[in-house]
């Protein structure tokens, strides 16, 4: 379904902008939702800053009038506090205060392609999805040969989640940087403010729980900046796996197995390194195990470089991501809430 660009048969659209201290990345975020096909006055923009240290907010605030000079006008744009400084908190005030009966909301680290709002719109009208999204490239602000963006871009890396690898439309189990009809937070709830991380899953299980459906289309594109150092990489699977059994507990239905099996691999690691203390075969089993996984490293490094020098640390490299990852997890099975 094609829509014609005319401002009274286009639904109006909320688009949100949750951020804390992001001055390095808001006006690549911003000006792609600035710069949309969508017409300006069919949408608008919220910022909901997390009470930043920085100049993100004033570096926003000089990307709208950078806009509003070639432009002439621009989409609404109106800026909001996020006093408790995390994602869903920013979410919910976005979510409350939006005049769109759509919303859709992206991170300061991200970019959305100039045809973003269209192509959601045609596809959430056209489709039984309370939900659409599409493809998600992850870059570095540092350049495509960065090491550890082509690990967080791996399926061996991440995961093989259509919003990464699929090339095809189909209805799936989640979205990213998704299109939502507002009604549905109506039905399903608002995010889940105890939950520091993953709490789009746990949303998303909710969704789904209440009888609503996502879309995947890829020709709707965005793109998401990775964190550009080893360090901050594994900080953030720590994280995340951490937050994945808090996730579980909330709804069991949140999780599916790819989020589990980095959990799954240093547990056997783990098991192997004691069991070898009584009968060597199992520190062979676990040798076998390693030599494997950094093996399949090998083979998907491989597809993502020909540098030899990326090719031999790209595996110690997803090892590490798991590792953490499932070390994450670990804690949060024992961890008793905020």
């Amino acid at each position: 379904m094609k829509l014609e660009n005319k401002n009274e048969e286009l639904p109006y659209i909320s688009a949100i902008i949750v951020c804390r201290n992001e001055e390095e990345y808001i006006k690549l975020a911003l000006g792609s939702i600035l710069n949309q096909t969508y017409p300006d006055a069919r949408y608008e923009i919220l910022i909901i800053d997390g009470l930043s240290d920085d100049r993100t907010v004033s570096s926003a605030k000089a990307a709208i009038e950078d806009y509003k000079r070639i432009h002439g006008a621009s989409p609404e744009v109106s800026f909001w506090k996020n006093e408790k400084r995390i994602l869903a908190a920013g979410w919910n005030i976005g979510i409350r205060n939006a005049k769109g009966d759509f919303i859709f909301r992206i991170d300061g680290h991200s970019e959305v392609g100039p045809d973003y709002i269209m192509k959601c719109v045609e596809t959430i009208l056209t489709h039984e999805a309370v939900c659409v999204g599409g493809k998600i490239e992850s870059k570095s602000l540092q350049g495509l040969d960065d090491i550890v963006t082509k690990v967080l871009s791996s399926p061996f890396g991440v995961g093989n989640s259509s919003f990464r690898v699929s090339d095809t439309a189909r209805y799936t189990d989640t979205a990213v940087y998704g299109l939502y009809k507002k009604e549905i937070f109506e039905q399903a709830g608002y995010f889940d403010e105890t939950l520091l991380r993953n709490q789009d899953i746990e949303m998303h299980a909710r969704i789904k729980d209440a009888g609503g459906k996502f879309y995947f289309n890829p020709e709707i594109h965005s793109v998401y900046y990775t964190r550009n150092t080893v360090r901050k990489m594994l900080k953030q699977a720590f994280q995340n796996g951490k937050w994945n059994p808090i996730v579980q507990k909330k709804n069991k239905n949140a999780l599916s197995l790819r989020h589990m099996i980095p959990f799954a691999f240093v547990s056997f690691m783990g098991l192997t390194t004691l069991l070898g203390f009584l009968n060597k075969i199992f520190w062979y089993i676990e040798s076998f195990i390693v030599t494997l996984h950094l093996g399949l490293g090998v083979f998907f490094a491989k597809k993502k470089t020909n540098n030899p020098v990326e090719i031999a640390k790209m595996p110690f490299l997803f090892m590490m991501l798991h590792f953490f990852y499932g070390i994450g997890y670990l804690q949060g099975l024992f961890y008793r809430g905020r």
